[in-house]
C-alpha cells in the first residue's frame, strides 16, 4: 500500500514539473512576443515633407491693415480660396496638422482638412503659438502704408518702394525698424521673431521625423513664413509677399532641408474644378 502511495506521489510530482516547464516556456514566448510586437510598432525615423500654407484673406488683409497678433476672420473670397487649396491637397495623406494659435490660421487649417479625402480628414489640429505672426506693437491694425512708411523713413529711405529695392532681407529690416520706433516698446525685433518661429517650426519637423516622417500640414503667416524660410535658404525668399493661400513645400531628413516649392498658388487652381 505504501509502495502504491509512493508511486502515485512520484507521478504527481512529474506531472507538476512538466506543467511548470510548459508554463515557463509559454511565459517566455509571450514575453518575447510582446517585446517583438513593441519593436515592430516602433517607427523608424523618416523623411518629412512640410506643406507650409499662408492663411486665407481676412477682413484686415482686405483693408490693407497690419495684422500681426491682431486677428480677423476670413472673408468669403478667402474662404473660397482656401477650400480650393484644400481640394488641391485633398489626396495628400497628412500624418499631422499644425497651425498658429491665431483664429485665421486655425480656420484655414480646418478648412483644408475638411476637404481632405484621406484619413487626414480626422486629424486633430495642433495649435502652436511659436508660429503666429510677428507682433507690430502700436502698429497693429494700422494701415500698412503707414507702418512701412514710418519704417522706411526711420531707415533713411524715402518710401516703402525704395526700402524694398535696397536689397538684403526686407523682413529683417521692417521688423527691426518697427521694433525701434514703436512707442510701446512691445513690437518684436527680427531676432525675437526668428528665435520663436524657427525654433517651433524645427521642433515640428523633428517630431514628425522621429515619428516616421510623411506629409505634415502647417498653417502660418506671411512675415513668419519668410522668417522661417530665411533660416533655411535666404536665396529662396520671394521678391514680394507670400500670397494668401500659397503653399511653400519643404523636405526635411533629420539633419538638413530641401526647398521644393515657394509661394505656390497652383494647388488653389487645381482645386477650382473639384467638387
Amino acid at each position: 500500500m505504501k509502495r502504491k502511495i509512493f508511486l502515485v506521489f512520484i507521478m504527481m510530482m512529474i506531472v507538476n514539473l512538466v506543467a511548470c516547464g510548459s508554463l515557463n516556456q509559454n511565459v517566455t514566448e509571450n514575453s518575447n512576443g510582446d517585446k517583438n510586437k513593441g519593436s515592430e510598432e516602433q517607427k523608424e525615423p523618416g523623411k518629412v515633407t512640410i506643406y507650409l500654407v499662408r492663411h486665407g484673406k481676412t477682413i484686415l488683409n482686405n483693408t490693407d491693415r497690419a495684422q500681426g497678433w491682431a486677428d480677423g476672420p476670413l472673408i468669403s473670397e478667402g474662404e473660397e480660396l482656401i477650400h480650393n487649396v484644400g481640394k488641391g491637397l485633398a489626396d495628400i495623406p497628412f500624418t499631422a496638422a499644425y497651425s498658429s494659435d491665431s483664429g485665421r490660421a486655425i480656420q484655414t487649417a480646418n478648412m483644408i482638412l475638411e476637404e481632405n479625402q484621406t484619413d487626414a480628414k480626422d486629424l486633430e489640429l495642433v495649435q502652436k503659438q511659436g508660429i503666429r505672426e510677428g507682433y507690430f506693437g502700436i502698429y497693429e491694425g494700422e494701415k500698412n502704408e503707414v507702418m512701412w512708411g514710418d519704417a522706411a523713413k526711420h531707415l533713411g529711405y524715402k518710401s516703402q518702394e525704395e526700402l524694398l529695392a535696397s536689397g538684403g532681407n526686407p523682413i529683417e529690416k521692417i521688423m527691426n525698424a518697427v521694433s525701434e520706433i514703436d512707442p510701446s516698446k512691445e513690437a518684436e525685433s527680427y531676432e525675437e521673431l526668428k528665435d520663436r518661429a524657427y525654433t517651433e517650426f524645427k521642433a515640428i519637423a523633428d517630431e514628425a521625423y522621429q515619428n516616421g516622417g510623411g506629409n505634415v500640414l502647417v498653417v502660418s503667416h506671411g512675415i513668419t513664413m519668410g522668417t522661417i524660410l530665411a533660416q533655411i535658404d535666404i536665396s529662396k525668399l520671394p521678391a514680394g509677399s507670400f500670397e494668401n493661400g500659397s503653399v511653400t513645400k519643404l523636405e526635411y531628413d533629420g539633419s538638413g532641408w530641401n526647398v521644393l516649392e515657394v509661394n505656390e498658388m497652383k494647388y488653389a487652381e487645381v482645386g477650382k474644378g473639384k467638387k
